[in-house]
């Protein structure tokens, strides 16, 4: 389940429990504390995403269930230990019930750092069931950037097709100017072939003036 919280962060809840038993007193919540081949992916994780997005940790322990297995009128005791303000330790029971009356109890203790609870008293079992909480401090400013990068190289693809598009029609109207430019190269054949009638007009009508001149000295 995730939830948008105050600012740019982005929270994800996942399910959490634990059990006390009288063999099992002791339970470590350090989810920063991976083991060292899960440290050294993590790290390589780290290197490829963003600097700006910083994961965060909180425990919300929501209630508590005795078994009915607990001894009877044995009062069961859970006990914290934690880090509090100006990094001052805490160290105060979170909740006490009574084997054969008490069989669920409800906390809701936020434990925002790495805890430490024990079993102080009572044999249990016992569970506690809660919220493991990471956050994404500045989740929204790297999605948004994101998308302005996406924004922009889909802005430059089309600049390219239009220059594309631009270009091949530019190509097409080319070859009307060779046509042309074919026209203009067809047109002087066409006068020389006018120019050569004329001279051949010309001669007839030059042939025709003298067959009249010498008809008159026949008549004689």
């Amino acid at each position: 389940m995730a939830g948008i919280l105050a600012g740019n962060d982005v929270e994800q809840e996942y399910l959490w429990a634990c059990t006390l038993t009288g063999s099992d007193k002791e339970y470590c919540w350090a989810p920063e504390d991976p083991t060292p081949e899960a440290k050294e992916v993590k790290e390589d994780k780290d290197e490829e995403n963003d600097g700006n997005v910083k994961p965060g940790h909180r425990l919300l322990i929501k209630s508590a269930i005795l078994m009915p297995s607990a001894k009877k009128d044995e009062v069961t005791i859970v006990q914290i230990e934690s880090e509090g303000y100006n990094k001052k330790t805490v160290i105060v029971p979170i909740c006490a019930m009574k084997g054969g009356s008490d069989y669920q109890q409800y906390v809701d203790l936020l434990v925002p750092t790495k805890a430490k609870l024990k079993l102080l008293q009572g044999e249990g079992p016992i569970h506690l069931i809660g919220s493991h909480c990471v956050d994404f401090s500045g989740f929204r400013d790297v999605e948004a950037g994101d998308s302005e990068d996406e924004d922009e190289a889909t802005d430059n693809d089309d600049e390219m097709e239009v220059a594309e598009e631009v270009k091949e029609k530019g190509d097409k109207k080319t070859p009307t100017k060779e046509t042309k430019d074919d026209e203009n190269k067809t047109t002087p054949a066409k006068e020389d072939s006018g120019s050569k009638n004329g001279m051949a007009s010309a001669e007839q009508t030059k042939s025709v003036e003298k067959k009249k001149k010498e008809s008159p000295a026949k008549a004689k």
